[in-house]
């Protein structure tokens, strides 16, 4: 709705005009969608902790956009490059292409109570800012005459836009159908007589455009171009309009408008970390996620993958990736302490006393924990290898049952009854037990960067947790002079009247192994009649016979009949470097039948690592668990050879 009114120039003359309402933005409140610069190629101010500060270009030049994943539609609309959450999503991008030194997106708002809530600040234009969140593929650095370094993004690829307060790139905002950012205005009647345009164009030439003018006020002309400069620059129209009411000349304006700008700049540096937000914005969580890759490959010797966001933090200190944390957070940083600053890195905590997830002394521990479990898994026992696993709910004892075999099937004659069956039942008990140990990093260890002893701590943890598991298992074998552990019978594991161990020790070799092998396809049911047929998969062995077994195993085309080995591809060989002596031992399939069964507290495998604040030391704690039982199920499914 237009309406006519009438105002006075500043000649007196009375001018008819008419207040139109200008479209805010491209905004479309009935599909919510909008159109908008989400980047250009303007420099950038950005921050390193190792080079100091530099300028950032985002090439739009020869492809080094990817905008496939804008294009498909993936890339999601964030509120202020938050992604915590489902919920952090307001919208999605729909489309995008390049025109000239601009990316160009359309973008479509959810209906979620949180999007129409950014919905009505973006219609109204107060939000109009947009932000890129971005990958680093390949750089080029340069410097230009005044010897700033310069960084060019020569391939990146968007992956997420922010409606944003404050962007990064001032050239970044939702466009109007002209492709600016516009307030309401007055604006001359096109309907006017001739005698206002007379006028107003008097009025226009009474008071001069020049800067150097002495008028006080900005002609109607010059406070569009101020709303225009504000807009490109996304500078509040608000200010603009405080400016004019302040009777500002268009000098004391572009004066105050660079000031804003610089202090709007110095305040987005001094709270957020370009260094780290530039890999995919601003979102701690997308920065925790970098410096923890970053810390994983420091501590473990490896490198990260070319284009991840790692690579940015691989040469920094563990005190700069802590303050790059805290500056993705929003916190401010002082490096005049530095003491005090690792004090804050190691006991930042959100309420309630819990660390967040991107907080640095998690990203430690997580870090941490997998360099742990790399070196758990190197020193695996091979006992594990022919082991079943199961769960354990709590630290109670852990029943492993066995059935008998069902019994034979009787013939039925006519109008005859079935007749019920029984089946035997044995079980073997054993209980999950906990071990554990604390390891303290101190402030000094993180400010002298002693990132090397913090991971070897955990690599000991990994080995230590293996050969925690590798002693319980082996001392299951151990146990009565080496013929195991008693079982619910009240014999030792391997015993004669179990038919699983021979009766004085011999080499390996075919033959004997033909024996063991008659030996376990003779096992019976626990009725002590049915014959269950057991068959060896797996070949035990200590030190001593290593070079023995593998002879025996070994794949050798045989000249005669009777030089075949028929063992050859047949068992797997396993070296226990614990076991002590000749002694060897042939186990079957744990599909097939389980003599050790292993057990972790609630599914979880292997040491788990926890952190909190420090109390006995000035630093924050790492404490390694491990929740494991072991124990013996059967004694059909093994066979002992003492060796000789």
């Amino acid at each position: 709705m237009n309406a006519l009114a009438f105002t006075r120039s500043r000649s007196g003359a009375d001018i008819l005009t008419r207040r139109a309402t200008v479209r805010l933005n491209s905004f479309d409140p009935d599909t919510r969608t909008f159109v908008g610069v989400l980047a250009t190629e303007t420099l950038v101010q950005r921050r390193d902790f190792i080079d100091g500060d530099y300028l950032e270009q985002l090439s739009m030049r020869d492809g080094g956009a990817d905008l496939s994943v804008l294009r498909a539609g993936r890339a999601p609309l964030l509120d202020n490059h938050r992604a915590t959450s489902v919920e952090d999503q307001i919208g999605v991008i729909t489309d995008a292409r390049i025109s000239g030194a601009e990316l160009v997106i359309e973008g479509r708002l959810g209906a979620t109570e949180r999007a129409q809530r950014v919905a009505a600040q973006i219609e109204s234009g107060i939000a109009v800012n947009l932000s890129v969140g971005y990958r680093v593929d390949e750089s080029r650095e340069t410097k230009d005459a005044l010897g700033r370094r310069i960084v060019v993004r020569t391939k990146w690829t968007p992956v997420e836009g922010s409606i944003v307060p404050i962007p990064a790139d001032p050239q970044s905002f939702i466009r109007n159908a002209r492709g600016t950012t516009m307030p309401e205005q007055e604006i001359v009647d096109d309907a006017a007589t001739e005698t206002t345009a007379v006028a107003t164009r008097a009025a226009s030439r009474e008071i001069s455009t020049d800067d150097d003018a002495p008028q006080p006020r900005m002609t109607q002309r010059q406070q569009l171009e101020a709303y225009r400069i504000a807009a490109q620059n996304g500078i509040d129209a608000s200010f603009v309009r405080s400016q004019i009411e302040a009777d500002r000349t268009m000098r004391d304006f572009r004066t105050a408008a660079m000031d804003e700008l610089a202090r709007r700049s110095n305040e987005h540096r001094q709270f957020v970390h370009h260094g780290a937000g530039m890999l995919f914005g601003d979102a701690p969580d997308n920065v925790g996620r970098a410096v923890g890759e970053a810390l994983y490959h420091r501590m473990s010797g490896t490198s990260p993958v070319s284009n991840s966001p790692a690579r940015e933090f691989m040469g920094r200190s563990m005190l700069e990736m802590g303050a790059a944390i805290l500056e993705a957070h929003g916190e401010r940083v002082s490096w005049s302490n530095r003491n005090s600053l690792a004090e804050r890195i190691m006991t930042r905590a959100q309420l309630g006393g819990l660390h967040s997830t991107s907080d640095f002394p998690v990203l430690l521990s997580q870090s941490g924990n997998r360099v742990l479990r790399d070196a758990y898994q190197a020193a695996s026992n091979p006992l594990k290898a022919i082991a079943r696993r199961r769960d354990g709910p709590d630290f109670r004892p852990l029943t492993s049952v066995r059935l008998g075999e069902a019994p034979v099937l009787e013939k039925v004659n006519e109008h005859g009854e079935v007749k019920h069956g029984t089946r035997a039942e044995a079980k073997e008990l054993f209980r999950i037990a906990t071990f554990g140990k604390i390891f303290g990093l101190t402030r000094q260890a993180i400010i002298n960067d002693d990132l090397n002893s913090f991971a070897d701590a955990n690599r000991a943890w990994g080995r230590s947790a293996a050969e925690t598991e590798a002693n319980e298992l082996v001392a299951l074998f151990a146990a009565n002079s080496g013929n195991g552990a008693s079982m619910d019978d009240g014999n030792p594991l391997y015993h004669t009247a179990h038919g699983n161990k021979a009766g004085s020790g011999t080499v390996i070799d075919v033959t004997n192994l033909g024996l063991a092998r008659k030996a376990l396809r003779e096992m019976k049911g626990l009725d002590g009649k049915t014959p269950i047929g057991v068959t060896p998969k797996h070949l035990v062995v200590g030190p001593a016979k290593e070079t023995e077994a593998e002879k025996v195993l070994a794949d050798l085309a045989a000249a005669a009949v009777s030089e075949v080995n028929p063992f050859s591809g047949k068992l797997t060989l396993h070296v226990e470097p614990r076991f002590t002596g000749n002694a060897w031992r042939l186990f079957t399939d744990p599909a097939e039948l389980a003599v050790i069964e292993i057990a972790y507290l609630n599914g979880l495998e292997g040491p788990q690592v926890d952190v909190k604040e420090g109390w006995d030391v000035l630093g924050v704690e790492f404490r390694c668990v491990l929740d494991f039982g072991c124990g013996l199920a059967d004694w059909r499914g093994t066979y002992l050879n003492g060796g000789a």
